[in-house]
């Protein structure tokens, strides 16, 4: 049945090259066992921040303690996995800087009839997943409650985070966590031509038991 959908990749790519935040641990490997010396295998070990390329965050990323995750305070493999995987929107804003607000959306929203439980954000005509744009768009911390009173489960976008580079108080992040919403960040929304129509978004987070985030191989499906 599968072989109906057209798969549409919106993940960065993730490589030596790959920008992430400012302080952040980047990506890196090793090969561990060639082929060429044991003429059997190629093994590999990599060491990156989980925030590094397009990724989930989990509420223990933003609030309670990592050696004794709890309630309301999940590690990404305690998350649950319905909010990252079903029916999505794309909405283009791009080009689009600063704040999202409510009134920038509810234009692009009025053509779907009933929206979808999974909202992504364009905001960028060209991604370049080897620079850290030091200025982004974000998300309003009263457009996440209008989407969470619309039912949305989800929201995701094609920025390093959904608060400001300079946030320190991080207030779109908690009101996401205080409504029981998921999301992305860094995803790759320039592939998607068609955004006024739906599509069948998958993103599962790696089960990583003790991390407050992990990379997702995001893609959206198109029937």
């Amino acid at each position: 049945m599968f072989d109906a959908f057209e798969i549409i990749d919106i993940s960065q790519p993730v490589d030596e090259t790959t920008a992430c935040f400012p302080g952040d641990v980047p990506f890196s490997h090793q090969v561990t066992v060639d082929y060429q010396t044991s003429q059997v295998i190629n093994l590999s070990a990599f060491t990156m921040s989980p925030h590094v390329g397009t990724h989930a965050d989990a509420p223990v990323h933003i609030h309670g303690d990592m050696r004794q995750p709890g309630p309301h305070a999940e590690t990404i493999g305690q998350a649950p996995l319905s909010p990252y995987i079903g029916p999505a929107v794309v909405i283009d804003l791009a080009p689009c800087d600063g704040e999202i607000t409510w009134e920038q959306v509810s234009e692009p929203f009025a053509h779907f009839p009933v929206l979808p439980r999974r909202v992504l954000f364009r905001t960028l005509h060209t991604v370049r997943p080897d620079v850290f744009e030091s200025s982004y768009a974000w998300l309003s911390v009263d457009l996440v409650c209008q989407l969470a009173d619309r039912g949305v489960v989800l929201v995701g976008l094609d920025t390093p985070s959904v608060d400001a580079v300079d946030s320190k108080t991080l207030d779109t992040h908690h009101a996401l966590l205080s409504l029981g919403m998921a999301w992305l960040e860094n995803l790759d929304l320039t592939g998607v031509e068609d955004v006024r129509r739906g599509y069948f978004l998958v993103a599962l987070p790696l089960k990583f038991m003790g991390l407050e985030a992990s990379p997702v191989r995001a893609v959206l499906l198109k029937g």
